[in-house]
C-alpha cells in the first residue's frame, strides 16, 4: 500500500464542517477558524486550539467520499467576502449528502481544487472516444473505448488497450480552443474538449459517472482559466468574421468560401492578405492557410457572446 503524503499542511483558513439543509439560506453557522491538511488518502480540518490544530476535534474525508468539489449551494450573507467559497459535497454513512465550506485565498483555493481533482481523478475508469469529430465532422465509425485518466499539470491523459495495442491520447488543457460539460442525475455524463491538432479543429469526447466529469470538468476550468490571457483587439467586418468561422468550425478550400461568401476569388484573397497582416491566419504552405491562436481564441469568444 502507498505511503500516505501530505500535499498541503496545516494551512489556515475558515470552515463548516457540515451544513445540515443545503437549501436553507437563513442557515445561521458560522465560519471557523482552523486549519486543513490535504493527503494522498484523505482532506482534514481541525479547529483552531491556541493558534493550533485542535486534533481532537479533526474533521476527516475521506476520497470515496466525496461527490463533488465545486458544485455552489445558497449562501449568506455572512459568509461572503473577499475570499474564496470552496463547497466541498460528500455522503455520510446512510448515504445522506452533506456539505463542508472552505473559505480562502483565492490562490490557496485553486490550489486545494486542484490537488483535490488530481487525486480524485487519476486511474479511475472511463470511456472516451478520440478524435470524436475533425473539422466539425462527427466521425460515426469512431466507437468508446474503456481506458484510465489522469491529470498531470497542464495535461490530461487518457490511456486504454485496443486490439492489443496501447493507445494514449495527450491533450494539453492550456491550449484548449473550448470544452463543453453535460452532468446528469442518471446515466452517464459527459465531457468534451475541442483542441487543434495537426492545423485541424478536433475534439475528444469523455464519458463517465457524474461526479467524476464534475472533477475532470473542475480541473480543465481552473487550467483554461489560469491561462487565459487578454485577446488583444481584433477589429473583423462581417465577411472576415464570416471566412474565419468557417474556417474554425470545417475544412474548406477557395471555391467554397467564394461561394459561401458571395465574392470572387480576388476579394477572398484580399480578405485572406488583411487577416494575414492582423496574425489571425498563418501560411500552412503553398496557398494554403490556419488559424493562428490569436485568431481561434477571438472566434471562440465572439460565439459564445453570441449564445449568450
Amino acid at each position: 500500500m502507498a505511503e500516505e503524503k501530505a500535499l498541503i499542511q496545516n494551512s489556515y483558513l475558515k470552515f463548516i464542517y457540515e451544513l445540515t439543509d443545503l437549501k436553507d439560506k437563513k442557515n445561521e453557522k458560522s465560519l471557523t477558524p482552523g486549519f486543513l491538511t490535504l493527503t494522498t488518502k484523505n482532506l482534514r480540518l481541525y479547529p483552531e486550539k491556541d493558534n493550533k490544530p485542535d486534533e481532537s476535534n479533526a474533521h476527516t474525508l475521506n476520497f470515496d467520499q466525496i461527490t463533488d468539489v465545486d458544485r455552489k449551494v445558497e449562501l449568506w450573507r455572512k459568509a461572503l467576502g473577499s475570499t474564496t467559497i470552496i463547497p466541498i459535497h460528500y455522503n455520510i454513512e446512510n448515504g445522506e449528502e452533506k456539505a463542508c465550506l472552505i473559505s480562502t485565498s483565492h490562490e490557496n483555493a485553486k490550489k486545494i481544487k486542484k490537488f483535490l481533482c488530481i487525486l480524485l481523478t487519476n486511474g479511475k475508469t472511463i470511456e472516451f472516444v478520440s478524435p470524436f469529430s475533425k473539422g466539425g465532422k462527427i466521425l460515426l465509425d469512431k466507437k468508446p473505448v474503456e481506458g484510465n485518466i489522469s491529470l498531470k499539470k497542464n495535461n490530461l491523459v487518457l490511456s486504454a488497450e485496443w486490439l492489443g495495442k496501447k493507445q494514449t491520447e495527450t491533450i494539453d488543457l492550456s491550449n484548449l480552443d473550448d470544452f463543453d460539460i453535460n452532468l446528469q442525475e442518471k446515466g452517464v455524463s459527459s465531457l468534451k474538449l475541442k483542441y487543434q491538432k495537426d492545423g485541424t479543429l478536433i475534439s475528444t469526447l469523455i464519458t463517465a459517472n457524474k461526479s467524476l466529469i464534475s472533477f475532470i470538468g473542475s480541473y480543465v476550468g481552473l487550467i483554461s482559466d489560469s491561462k487565459a490571457v487578454e485577446s488583444e483587439s481584433l477589429e473583423l467586418d462581417e465577411r472576415q468574421f464570416m471566412l474565419v468561422q468557417m474556417m474554425y468550425t470545417s475544412d474548406i478550400d477557395a471555391e467554397m468560401a467564394t461561394e459561401m461568401l458571395g465574392i470572387s476569388e480576388q476579394e477572398l484573397q484580399g480578405l485572406v492578405d488583411d487577416l494575414l497582416s492582423k496574425e489571425v491566419l498563418r501560411i500552412s504552405g503553398d496557398d494554403e492557410y490556419e488559424l493562428t491562436e490569436k485568431g481561434t481564441k477571438h472566434i471562440v469568444e465572439q460565439m459564445k457572446k453570441n449564445l449568450q
